[in-house]
């Protein structure tokens, strides 16, 4: 998938999803109907129409996306992920997480998405989703599956591609609300996240930076590909090690399991 694609699958899924909150609304009414019920009856429409609605309006921002963007062009093959230190962030409608990683390109080179999505989940809120153990699969740029995060709570569980468990991250608490320590073996990762817009930095237990992850910072010259300048940009250091960069992918599907999409 490239940017390109990417516009136009998001406004042919928020279509649906629009479509398909309707469904209910003409069941209540018939049964409003048919049953002569109070006009307060109706009040249980809101929800459903309100997500209806919301989710035409993605339709029709996306599709202007998509036709406003110019003819993609194929620059050769896509970056490893685990190798691409500047990257953007998109969200594809779904009812946990599937996130789609970019290059600079705007050639997809990566995902994370849940591993298993089911109709009812659509309209569960968050509240019940939240219930149960989730895992998401980590895929590459040849859409192989390479890594499986468990999430549970305060822990991420990290298994390779043979569901073999390779790292467990725990989160301790501390005394500032806006920061977090995330062991994982001997090493840690300290997470500090800005008070007010959508700001992560990432480091090192030596205080050294590992990654950062910002909204609203969009490289002008990216914004010909990426027509909206407040997607997520993350930028890793240079030095991390592989299994660094997995860690932090592993954090980034827990701070955006229920956000974005």
């Amino acid at each position: 998938m490239n940017i390109e694609k990417y516009y136009k699958y998001t406004a042919i899924s928020a279509l649906n999803a629009s479509l398909i909150s309707c469904i209910p609304i003409f069941l209540f009414v018939g049964v409003f109907i048919i049953s002569h019920s109070s006009i307060a009856f109706l009040l249980l429409l809101a929800p459903f129409g309100i997500y209806s609605v919301t989710c035409f309006s993605q339709y029709y921002l996306h599709k202007r996306r998509f036709e406003k963007l110019n003819k993609f062009l194929n620059v050769g093959k896509a970056r490893s992920i685990l190798k691409t230190n500047t990257v953007v962030l998109s969200f594809l409608p779904a009812p946990s997480l599937r996130m789609i990683v970019f290059d600079r390109d705007g050639q997809e080179i990566g995902e994370i998405k849940d591993e298993k999505f089911s109709l009812i989940r659509w309209y569960l809120p968050f509240l019940f989703d939240h219930f149960y153990t989730k895992s998401y699969g980590f895929y590459n740029t040849e859409d192989e599956l390479q890594y499986i995060f468990t999430i549970k709570k305060d822990r991420i569980e990290i298994k390779n591609k043979n569901k073999k468990t390779i790292s467990k991250i725990i989160e301790l608490k501390t005394d500032k609300r806006l920061v977090s320590n995330f062991l994982y073996g001997d090493n840690m990762i300290r997470m500090k996240k800005s008070f007010g817009h959508m700001e992560y930095h990432f480091e090192k237990e030596d205080g050294q930076t590992l990654a950062h992850l910002r909204k609203g910072w969009m490289p002008k010259e990216w914004t010909k590909r990426f027509m909206d300048p407040n997607q997520p940009l993350l930028t890793i250091d240079h030095h991390a090690s592989d299994k660094e960069i997995i860690h932090v992918y592993a954090l980034l599907t827990k701070i955006f399991a229920y956000s974005n999409h």
